[in-house]
């Protein structure tokens, strides 16, 4: 039987797999620590700590404005994107995406993934 470890590893294997528009992923905890690290090199640490404040900082943003509990945010930087997602309340999974990528398929898959994370986590 797989841990839940190798779990979360295969969601995020399949997820990579789907698109090459994904350059890197990862599932981070809401205290900043990452659970399991797709991102490529040694930015995991940073990604995670952000990646939490980021999430914290968009669920403030919800609740006051009252538009529902968050969901997702996107970044859109000159060289490339970054998405988050909720999982739960429980984990966050962080995406890396490459310049002019296809959006509606990565967040198809990423939608997806997220509602598998949810179930493991």
């Amino acid at each position: 039987m797989a841990t839940k470890q190798e779990k979360i590893d295969a969601v995020l294997n399949e997820l990579k797999m789907a698109t090459s528009d994904i350059k890197g992923l990862g599932v981070i905890s809401p205290d900043g620590m990452m659970i399991a690290d797709h991102l490529g090199g040694d930015q995991g640490d940073a990604a995670a700590a952000m990646g939490a404040a980021l999430g914290s900082l968009a669920k403030r943003v919800t609740t006051t404005l009252k538009v529902g509990e968050f969901q997702e945010v996107n970044i859109r930087g000159t060289n490339a994107g970054i998405l988050l997602f909720d999982i739960e309340n429980r984990a966050a999974l962080i995406i890396t995406v490459s310049k002019g990528a296809n959006l509606g398929l990565v967040l198809l898959e990423a939608r997806q993934a997220q509602s598998q994370l949810g179930q493991i986590i």
